[in-house]
């Protein structure tokens, strides 16, 4: 694919040139393939207490990206890269590259009758600067992750608080939940966001949470240990994280709403969402900002490429 980010010459304080550029490229492409959406996840999870290139992988709730952690470092170490980039810009530049092979795929398949398609660029630019942990790529700090059941206005207050993001910068960024799905092995939850979507990255996420047919279930085995997420038959799975952007759903201490997707009343998301179902372009403008702002997020000073 043609990554959106090539430029003639790049100069930053890693002294990046278009050859070295080429270097990454190269190396993300032996990580990309069956990873696009864990590379987005793992963009996100590293930057939630500041951009650092360091996971906790004994964290619950970055199960599943650990094997992906291992596959960066091999072809960092192997390509030497850290003569280039740290590892937080490695994994930032790994991101956006999995976006833009999200995009690439999305309009491989596109319908021409389609007045979404072709989704555009998101013209996000690279910029470097970010600094390791120094224990990097591991870290035994817990950074304070979101809860899948974590309410609207807890779900902003938390965007908000990370990374500066307005309320509606806070329901874009969810839209990258439009890729891959959940695992049991991983979070205990199961199935795709999506469904016949996970490698494409438009705008049904926000379309799929105004569809009514959407049901809550127990998805675990464990009825000491339940997992409460939203199934809608042919349509795909959202969790409670997601379902708060469209309904104020009401949750016990596990995470079972009392009330049906019908009853529950609008979410303050709501108009949000139908804005962003409606409106493919509105949703990537702000995503891209959203993302943007959650890759600058950290002790460092970034730095553009010229």
């Amino acid at each position: 694919i043609t990554v959106i980010f090539i430029f003639a010459v790049l100069r930053t304080a890693y002294g990046l040139t278009s050859s070295d550029l080429t270097t990454l490229d190269s190396a993300v492409r032996e990580v990309v393939p069956g990873n696009v959406a864990l590379l987005v996840r793992l963009a996100f999870h590293d930057c939630v207490g500041g951009c650092d290139g360091c996971l906790n992988v004994d964290n619950p709730s970055n199960a599943g990206l650990e094997p992906l952690v291992e596959d960066l470092d091999a072809v960092y170490v192997a390509n030497s890269l850290d003569t280039l980039v740290s590892r937080a810009d490695f994994w930032a530049y790994a991101g956006q590259f999995a976006l833009a092979r999200a995009i690439t795929n999305t309009n491989l398949a596109c319908d021409t009758a389609d007045a979404n398609c072709p989704v555009p660029d998101l013209n996000i630019s690279f910029q470097t600067g970010r600094v390791d942990c120094s224990t990097a790529p591991y870290t035994d700090v817990d950074v304070g992750l979101p809860s899948s059941h974590i309410p609207y206005a807890n779900l902003t207050a938390f965007y908000a608080d990370n990374f500066g993001l307005t309320e509606e910068e806070s329901v874009a960024i969810m839209g990258a939940h439009t890729l891959g799905g959940a695992e049991i092995d991983n979070s205990g939850f199961s199935g795709v966001w999506v469904r016949g979507g996970a490698q494409l990255f438009n705008n049904d996420y926000y379309t799929l949470l105004l569809d009514d047919t959407w049901r809550q279930r127990d998805v675990s085995d464990d009825a000491t240990d339940p997992r409460w997420q939203w199934n809608a038959a042919g349509v795909g799975m959202m969790l409670n994280a997601d379902m708060c952007l469209i309904k104020e759903v009401e949750l016990d201490d596990d995470g079972e709403s009392s009330c049906s997707y019908d009853d529950c009343a609008d979410s303050d998301g709501a108009s949000i969402v139908q804005n962003f179902a409606a409106s493919q372009d509105d949703w990537l403008e702000k995503f891209a900002s959203a993302f943007t702002k959650m890759q600058a997020t950290g002790d460092f000073v970034l730095s553009d490429v010229e």
